[in-house]
């Protein structure tokens, strides 16, 4: 996917930022379980997509550590 792609001419993809509101809609989670769960608190409204990648590897990794330990 390059910026043109997103309609962000000259804007590296990586960089651009997606509304948490808009985040929420395209998963169906509410804004407040996203800040909370993947953000750890986190009172932005927006993340760029490197910043969300991050957050969501830290969120599958705890959540994979605590299904690990009920074992």
């Amino acid at each position: 996917m390059t910026s043109q792609d997103l309609g962000l001419p000259g804007l590296e993809v990586e960089k651009a930022k997606v509304s948490l509101e808009a985040l929420a809609k395209m998963t169906g989670f509410p804004v407040e379980m996203i800040k909370e769960e993947i953000l750890s608190g986190q009172n932005d409204q927006e993340i760029s997509l490197e910043e969300l990648r991050s957050a969501m590897l830290n969120y599958i990794d705890s959540t994979m550590l605590l299904v690990g330990d009920d074992k």
